[in-house]
């Protein structure tokens, strides 16, 4: 039953990863429905969006069977999984064994208060690089996509096929994504599921739910030996074979230990196994903790000459600040006012380049988004919607909407332009960041509001005859006039037809651009 149970689980796994893997690196835009599917039951961005059918329903499911959502829904569980795995392929030697450990149970909820927190104050960067869906996003959009063309444009030499052409999203973004993964598979490898039982609000949040599930992993304690093999075995560390016990709120039913006892003596139930011979006795009343000496749970069997020595010893092992750190310290912390104020200098000295009608524009947030302070509370940059954006006209901010929340998509007309009756991004969106939208609906829907400068104006300034903004709008809300003394002509914007899509932006030959695109507060 045991090893029938784990393949079921592998096999599961295996499909939805390789589900994620495609949905991030297909250059066809061909995604599969059940990929789409699997992005919005995942659990954070679920809650995100207000989405109580999922949510309700994942805890249900960890009442019940456990934490099992780790070992099969999620891609980061299962990208651990993975790196677990390929240091103990064969033979695994002591060193790659693991062992029963304490849980961090004030790290965990500390963690869970602050990521709460900051997404009830909206400040999305915790939940950015905690989510491990997001994670996993972003690994998908920066890293596997890239690599996957590189695959693709090695075969199509060989093949005679076209070659794909592709660029980096983000080279933070892709930084990021990449050390996060790094870091995160090599704790993997190491010690297992350690991530997950420490710093991720989605494994802390189910574990309150796991600890009291229906079916658990369970010891017969009189079929076990003591091989320690299933101890050995827990990536997630939870088997404590000194009381035989398993820390249910640890678990992630990956099944792993049940195959690897040789006395079956450790099973997935819905009971807990009772001593044929009972090995402790209930006592009622609290006689016996006084009387043995014991009032708070421990022995205290310290002398108050041990305690001075322990003090004597604390007290010497103190060290002070070495002066050459002191130093570094000191001028890292000088030299981030001083960076700062030069970041914010050379942004003044670029705006004054501009326009000045064009001048504290807000950047323009993606179709769907029906504020833009909804827009940043709930968006965790998981970067699905500028993987999937045929146009590319989306991008991936680092300060347009402030630094606490980098990564998040914003239109960039620079590069591309939002086609008239595309929704992909609206409807692929799992947080609720981007609501749905029919191709009618995004035809009113306006997330910007395009703004000419005449004076800049190729046509008016200069007697060249364009007019590229008022034929490419497909609104039809831009028209050419002159002045008063025929000059001209230049464009006028209707701003009751403008939706933004950038596609004017985006043609206008002028440098610096004759027309830009806002966002709406």
């Amino acid at each position: 039953m045991g090893s029938l149970l784990r393949f079921s689980r592998i096999a599961v796994a295996v499909v939805v990863f390789a589900l994620f893997v495609m949905l991030f690196t297909d250059f066809g835009m061909s995604i599969p429905t059940v990929a789409v599917w699997l992005v919005h039951i995942q659990f954070l961005p679920a809650a995100m969006a207000f989405s109580l059918t999922t949510f309700v329903l994942w805890l249900i499911i960890t009442l019940v069977f456990g934490r099992i959502y780790c070992s099969t829904a999620c891609p980061l569980g299962i990208f651990q999984d993975i790196c677990a795995r390929l240091p103990r392929l064969g033979r695994v030697g002591p060193k790659w064994q693991y062992h029963y450990s304490e849980p961090f149970t004030r790290l965990r909820m500390v963690t869970l208060f602050i990521v709460v927190l900051s997404i009830i104050l909206g400040i999305s960067a915790l939940s950015t690089l905690l989510d491990p869906y997001s994670i996993f996003g972003r690994f998908g959009l920066y890293v596997l996509r890239l690599l996957w063309a590189f695959v693709l444009n090695l075969w199509s030499k060989i093949d005679s096929a076209p070659q794909i052409r592709f660029a980096v999203a983000s080279i933070t973004g892709m930084v990021i994504s990449f050390v996060t993964m790094v870091i995160i598979g090599a704790i993997a490898m190491r010690n297992g599921r350690t991530f997950c039982n420490t710093v991720c609000p989605v494994g802390t949040t189910l574990s309150f739910i796991s600890r009291y599930s229906i079916f658990r992993i369970d010891i017969n304690t009189d079929k076990c030996i003591q091989c320690r093999r299933c101890e050995h075995r827990c990536k997630s560390s939870c088997i404590d074979l000194v009381s035989h016990v398993v820390d249910t709120s640890r678990c992630v039913v990956c099944f792993d230990c049940l195959t690897d006892c040789p006395n079956d003596a450790i099973s997935y139930t819905y009971n807990r196994h009772q001593l044929s011979i009972p090995l402790f006795q209930k006592v009622k009343g609290t006689v016996a903790g006084p009387a043995a000496g014991i009032s708070t749970g421990r022995l205290d069997v310290s002398s108050s000459d041990d305690s001075a020595s322990a003090r004597t010893v604390g007290e010497d092992s103190r060290r002070p600040l070495d002066r050459r750190r002191f130093l570094t310290l000191g001028a890292v912390v000088a030299a981030v006012p001083a960076i700062a104020k030069a970041a914010q200098v050379a942004d003044k000295i670029d705006t004054l380049e501009e326009p000045r009608n064009h001048r504290g524009l807000l950047p323009v947030t993606p179709p769907g988004t029906r504020s833009r302070r909804e827009f940043l509370d709930r968006c965790t940059a998981c970067g699905l919607c500028v993987d999937r954006c045929p146009q590319k006209v989306l991008q991936v901010s680092l300060k347009e909407y402030g630094l606490l929340r980098a990564l998040h998509p914003v239109m960039n007309y620079d590069l591309s332009w939002c086609i008239y009756n595309c929704t992909l991004c609206s409807n692929l969106c799992p947080t609720g960041a981007l609501h749905p939208l029919a191709v009618a609906e995004k035809h009113r829907s306006r997330i910007g509001l395009a703004c000419a400068d005449r004076d800049y104006c190729i046509s008016y300034g200069k007697g060249v005859k364009c007019g590229a903004c008022s034929r490419r709008c497909p609104a039809g809300a831009i028209t050419m006039v002159s002045d008063d003394g025929g000059k001209g002509p230049y464009p006028v914007v209707d701003s009751r037809k403008c939706i933004g899509c950038g596609a004017c932006q985006y043609v206008c030959p002028a440098k610096p651009k004759a027309i830009k695109v806002g966002g709406i507060a």
